[in-house]
């Protein structure tokens, strides 16, 4: 899976099974990640951990589909850029202009009432209060993290809203219903049957009519529930 920054340049390469990805003779897919990172170790490549995956300093991120275990078997290996990987994330405060709110209608083309696409910056942080800032290796050009709506804001190269993306404590409605914590498989179920398109691509659902995508853990697993939704 291929992905590009806001100029069109490829930013990222995302490789799964039934593909192998070796770095350096040492093969990096489906093996337990303790094995992985000791050997990158020997390699000189330390990693940090970051919730059910590792990432390094070379451009190299090994997900383990959300598991935190040491046997866990490595999922997908992400390559970028690493001219433009910045791993330090700065926090920044505000008092917020309203409470959080949790509950997140989406409007396709628009985004969700706390936060609009094409708003700027200095809005969206004027609004939401205090966060985290950091560079993302491919995609926006800057995200904000705001922990207590359970919003993470992106932004394009001008410092306007390019992308909004959502995960618990926080729940997305889409036409009346919750789409984090249902099912992958029933939901895009439910919304074919309403008359609006799903794809079923790499551990998402995308529904190209209200340019919204419902990530799931694992890829093919219908049976997982829809973890985050994102809204570009």
């Amino acid at each position: 899976m291929l992905s590009f920054d806001d100029q069109d340049l490829l930013g990222s390469i995302v490789i799964t099974a039934p593909a192998q990805a070796l770095f350096h003779g040492v093969a990096l897919l489906e093996e337990p990640v303790s094995r992985v990172l000791t050997a990158l170790t020997d390699l000189g490549v330390e990693s940090v951990a970051d919730d059910g995956s590792w990432a390094s300093g070379s451009g190299l991120v090994l997900d383990c589909g959300g598991s935190t275990s040491a046997e866990a078997p490595v999922r997908s290996v992400t390559v970028h850029a690493s001219t433009a990987w910045n791993p330090e994330i700065e926090p920044f405060f505000s008092t917020p202009a309203q409470e959080p709110q949790r509950v997140h209608p989406v409007t396709p083309g628009i985004g969700i009432p706390i936060v609009r696409l094409g708003e700027p910056m200095s809005e969206v942080r004027a609004r939401m209060g205090s966060g985290a800032t950091w560079r993302p290796p491919f995609g926006p050009s800057r995200a904000d993290s705001f922990w207590e709506e359970g919003v993470e804001v992106g932004y394009d190269a001008q410092g306007r809203v390019s992308r909004i993306a959502v995960e618990r404590p926080a729940q997305v409605l889409f036409e009346g219903r919750e789409l984090i914590g249902v099912r992958a498989g029933e939901i895009r179920a439910q919304l074919s049957e309403s008359g609006v398109p799903v794809l079923s691509e790499e551990a998402e659902n995308v529904c190209t009519q209200a340019d919204i995508r419902l990530l799931v853990a694992r890829p093919g697993d219908d049976a997982l529930p829809v973890c985050g939704v994102i809204i570009e």
